[in-house]
């Protein structure tokens, strides 16, 4: 199974995601960046049979969507075996060690504090590509 060259963003903020994928574009990411609008999106995307044949790069996942359960979307996607090696971070504006807990437990690799300030996010950005995705890219490469 390979990976593609998608990054994929469950958000319901256009504001976030736009400020999320400039700060990509800017480090140099060279991905397709796709934008599912819910947690139920995310998941129909998520079991479409090319999908699990080539898994997205990353996945961000914005822990406070409405009408979305992000511990249940993350446990589903871990009790795929297809999936679970998928990089998913969990983006929130809230720094509450529980909820950071809660993240990890149901399967998020990193959780994530979302911040306006486009400095902030740059700096976010350019340590997912530097800890996690040059890894992925040395790898495909051999």
């Amino acid at each position: 199974m390979g990976r593609s060259r998608t990054i994929l963003i469950a958000d319901d903020n256009r504001s976030d995601v736009s400020l999320v994928s400039f700060a990509l574009r800017e480090a140099g990411f060279k991905y397709h960046i796709r934008w599912l609008k819910s947690g139920e999106t995310l998941l129909r995307y998520l079991r479409r049979s090319e999908t699990a044949r080539r898994l997205p790069l990353l996945v961000l996942i914005d822990w406070n969507m409405p009408r979305s359960k992000p511990p249940e979307i993350l446990k589903w996607i871990r009790s795929q075996p297809q999936y679970l090696n998928l990089l998913i971070a969990v983006l929130t504006g809230s720094a509450d060690p529980l909820q950071r807990q809660s993240a990890l437990d149901a399967g998020a690799n990193w959780h994530i504090i979302k911040s306006a300030d486009f400095s902030d996010v740059t700096t976010l950005v350019n340590r997912i590509q530097q800890f996690w995705l040059r890894p992925l890219e040395k790898n495909a490469a051999t």
